[in-house]
C-alpha cells in the first residue's frame, strides 16, 4: 500500500533545505518552505513523518523475531497428529471421530460447496471489485484466501447437522459467515473514512449489513470484521477491514488461532498462544479515531 504523500507540484525545491546529517528524509516529506510560519508547520510534518517512519521500521524489524518466536513455540509444543478429512468408499465423509456426513449428506455438501464457491467468484467478487475501483486509496487484498476450503466447510456443515440433522447442507453452508471472505486494506491515514465509505458502498450495491465488530481494542486480534448476506440466495460473506500491519499480524497469528480452536490444546499451550497473539498485536499501530466506528448491531447495555 503506497504511503499518502503531498502533491509533488506543491513541494519546493529539495535544494532549499539540506537533510539532517545521517538522518534520511522519509519518502513523502517535502523540504520546508522559506517563510517562518510554513517552516514551523513543515517541522511538525517532518516530526510526524519521522515518527511514522520509525514505527514502520519497528514493525518490519519485529516480524522476523515474531516468526522465530512462533517457530520456538512449535518446538516447545509439537503439533499433534490430526485426523485428516476422508471420503470413504461408500461416499460417506469423516473428519476425526465426531464430524461425519452420510453418503447422501456428503453428495449434497459437495454440491453446496461448489455452488457457494461459484457464487462467490462469479457474483460477489465482481461486485467487490467494482467497489474497489471507486477508490484508488485502498485495495482488495488476499484474494487467494477468498474461498474457505471444501473440507473445512464440510467440518462446519457436519457440526451443524449434529444438532439439526434435517437441515439441508446448502442451507447449512450458506449460513457459515466466512465461506466466502474478502479483505479491504487501507493506509492508516485513510482507514476511517475508507471503511465508512466502503460500508456505504456495499449497502448501495444491494447488500444489507448483518453484523460489524470493531476489534481494534482487543489484544488477540485487531481490525474490523463485517458480515453481509446476499439477498437473492442468503449466502453470507465476510468483509474484513485492515491496515497492512493488522492484516500481516492476522496472518502471523493464524496458526495460533487454529490451535486455540482445537479442543485438544492444553491449558498451558492456550496461555502461551494467547501470549504470542498479544505480543504480535501490541505492536500494531491503531489508526486515528478507529474506535469511533461502532459495532452493529449495537451491544445491549444493562439498565
Amino acid at each position: 500500500m503506497p504511503i499518502d504523500r503531498p502533491d509533488p507540484a506543491d513541494a519546493p525545491d529539495p535544494a532549499d533545505v539540506p537533510a539532517a546529517p545521517d538522518t534520511p528524509r522519509p519518502r513523502g516529506v517535502p523540504p520546508h518552505p522559506p517563510d517562518s510560519a510554513a517552516h514551523h508547520a513543515y517541522r511538525a510534518h517532518v516530526e510526524r513523518s519521522y515518527a511514522a517512519h520509525c514505527d514502520r521500521t519497528a514493525w518490519a524489524e519485529a516480524v522476523p523475531r515474531l516468526r522465530d518466536a512462533w517457530a520456538e513455540h512449535q518446538r516447545q509444543y509439537p503439533e499433534r497428529g490430526r485426523a485428516a478429512p476422508h471420503t470413504h468408499a461408500d461416499n460417506s465423509w469423516t473428519s476425526g471421530e465426531i464430524r461425519r456426513l452420510t453418503p447422501d449428506q456428503n453428495t449434497k455438501a459437495t454440491k453446496a460447496c461448489a455452488d457457494i464457491h461459484e457464487e462467490g467468484e462469479r457474483v460477489i467478487l465482481p461486485a467487490l471489485q467494482r467497489i474497489e475501483a471507486a477508490d484508488p486509496g485502498r485495495r482488495l487484498a488476499g484474494l487467494e484466501h477468498m474461498r474457505k476450503g471444501v473440507d473445512r466447510l464440510k467440518e462446519k456443515i457436519a457440526e451443524r447437522l449434529r444438532y439439526h440433522p434435517d437441515l439441508p447442507p446448502r442451507q447449512a453452508v450458506a449460513a457459515i459467515p466466512d465461506a466466502v471472505r474478502f479483505t479491504f486494506e487501507y493506509s492508516e491515514s485513510h482507514y476511517i473514512r475508507g471503511v465508512l465509505a466502503d460500508v456505504e458502498r456495499l449497502k448501495e450495491a444491494g447488500y444489507e449489513l448483518l453484523k460489524l465488530k470493531n476489534l481494534w481494542a482487543k489484544d488477540q486480534y485487531k481490525g474490523i470484521n463485517s458480515q453481509w448476506p446476499r439477498p437473492e440466495t442468503g449466502l453470507r460473506f465476510e468483509v474484513q477491514f485492515h491496515t497492512p500491519e493488522s492484516r500481516e499480524a492476522k496472518e502471523l497469528t493464524h496458526k495460533a488461532y487454529e490451535r486455540l480452536r482445537d479442543p485438544q490444546t492444553s491449558k498451558a499451550e492456550e496461555t502461551a498462544l494467547e501470549d504470542y497473539q498479544r505480543r504480535v498485536n501490541t505492536l500494531i499501530r491503531i489508526p486515528p479515531n478507529a474506535f469511533t466506528i461502532e459495532d452493529y448491531p449495537p451491544e445491549k447495555r444493562d439498565g
